[in-house]
């Protein structure tokens, strides 16, 4: 057999309209296209203080690494809100961030998360414990002198002796008026939720609108006083409340879908979590010690982050060359928010990129001890972060049917269209899908990745081609998509 007479006997073998139904592979329903796998937590990104537990204690528990990681950072943000702020931009200087997270783990039950709350706030609640008996101390000698300052002669008495006031880390389940009064003393917080159901719950009742917008403030910082007939209020300036909690698929599948159902994703509330896809990791036969000294550590390291909040804010600015990266950055952002193809729900999200990659490089220049401007390389570890964080996000917005957010499911929602209307080519290469302009993909390269995934998924089927990678539709879609 001649070489042209071989070629043409593997073209047929290998083309899909030889094989029969049966040998198909049942395609991955469009709406449960995963693309890539999640991408592990950047290394090197947190000091060894909070890693050099973290990560044994993580492997103990057989759990993501992710999820402690993200819990930890959360808590510190806590830790740090209201006494720092970050101007990411010289030339725009009204332009600032906070330090306070959210981050919200979607994770069922079973997979450690009492486990991992209860343990890594422990430092913020022994702070707690401290602030306490040390008020209640100061209080009872604050009355004796008050009684012996009222016991006097008005024109003896001179200044009223000034009542201690309650320092305080965390708070729980509080109402919004609760929250403004230790807010109002203490300045920043972190909320902690062993689950946030209820919290996401109330944001969408129509009588509690205003804790809603409350809430919006303690994350962006704002203005915010409350006038009660019965009562004055002080205005209260710029809270800063970080919040950090757990949530089950389920709920929080229909929360996003109730928001969407009436449009309270306007506001970008929910966008504002880091969400991170908890779970279990498989059961090791060798599980690693958490040794003692590692977590006292960084129960140490948690409880030094703290300081009163009586001094202004620290602001912090970028150095040259992390200024230089920002701009670059943003660059690359802003150009990415003016896809069309973009659902409205993911550009919400990622309209808040810029913003959450400031407050992640503030915190972590603080965690890093740089004392001065942010550096090149706390801003390097906070972009990938962010870029870690939009990997969870998509699969958590995904799976709550927001929309199509990562390149494979756009592809496959293109591919699809065109099959149903008949323009779709018997033969899909990378370079047609580059020339097609689909889901922002300008390379070959990422072209063959996005076909790849699909392949792995059951939606394309390789065929014989002497010179580039080609791929077919699967027939079983063409069915459907003919129907």
């Amino acid at each position: 057999m001649d070489k042209k007479s071989l070629t043409d006997e593997l073209n047929r073998l290998r083309s899909p309209e030889n094989l029969s139904p049966d040998d198909l592979p049942e395609p991955t329903p469009l709406e449960e296209l995963t693309g890539e796998e999640l991408p592990p937590f950047p290394g090197g990104v947190l000091p060894e203080a909070l890693e050099g537990f973290l990560k044994p204690f993580s492997e103990r528990l057989a759990v993501p690494y992710d999820v402690p990681a993200m819990t930890a950072l959360g808590l510190a943000s806590g830790l740090l809100a209201g006494r720092y702020k970050v101007r990411p931009d010289p030339l725009n200087p009204p332009w600032e961030e906070g330090t306070n997270l959210w981050v919200a783990v979607i994770a069922p039950t079973g997979t450690k998360k009492s486990a991992v709350l209860n343990t890594l706030a422990r430092p913020l609640y022994e702070l707690e414990q401290v602030f306490h008996e040390d008020f209640e101390a100061k209080r009872r000698v604050w009355e004796l002198e008050r009684e012996a300052w009222k016991a006097k002669k008005p024109e003896e008495r001179g200044l009223e002796p000034e009542e201690p006031k309650p320092w305080r880390v965390v708070v729980e389940d509080a109402t919004k008026e609760a929250l403004v009064r230790v807010l109002q003393v203490n300045r920043g917080l972190v909320a902690v939720f062993d689950e946030l159901k209820g919290l996401f719950a109330s944001w969408q009742r129509v009588d509690r609108a205003a804790d809603r917008a409350f809430w919006l403030k303690a994350y962006s910082g704002g203005y915010h006083r409350e006038d009660r007939m019965s009562r004055e209020t002080s205005p209260l300036r710029e809270p800063a409340l970080a919040v950090v909690g757990f949530v089950q698929p389920g709920p929080f599948r229909q929360i996003v879908l109730k928001a969407l159902e009436e449009g309270e994703e306007a506001d970008g509330l929910l966008q504002r979590f880091i969400l991170v896809q908890g779970g279990l990791t498989a059961w090791p036969e060798k599980r690693p010690e958490v040794g003692s000294q590692a977590y006292h550590a960084y129960q140490t390291f948690m409880k030094g982050l703290w300081r009163e909040p009586q001094a202004p804010p620290v602001v912090l600015t970028f150095d040259p060359e992390a200024q230089k990266l920002w701009y670059e950055w943003e660059d690359e952002v802003e150009r990415e928010l003016r896809n069309e193809d973009l659902p409205e729900a993911w550009r919400g999200y990622l309209g808040k990129r810029l913003g959450l990659t400031a407050r992640l490089a503030g915190v972590l220049s603080v965690l890093w001890r740089e004392e001065g401007p942010i550096s090149e390389d706390s801003l390097l570890r906070a972009i990938s972060l962010v870029e870690w964080a939009e990997a969870h996000a998509k699969r958590v917005w995904r799976r709550a049917r927001v929309g199509d957010v990562s390149k494979v499911v756009r592809v496959a929602a293109k591919l699809l269209d065109r099959a149903r209307r008949g323009t779709l080519p018997k033969e899909i290469n990378p370079r047609w899908v580059v020339r097609q302009d689909f889901a922002g993909i300008e390379t070959s390269k990422e072209a063959y990745k996005v076909l790849r995934a699909l392949e792995r998924e059951g939606w394309l089927l390789p065929v014989y081609h002497p010179r580039t990678p080609t791929w077919t539709l699967n027939p079983r879609l063409l069915t459907q998509a003919q129907a």
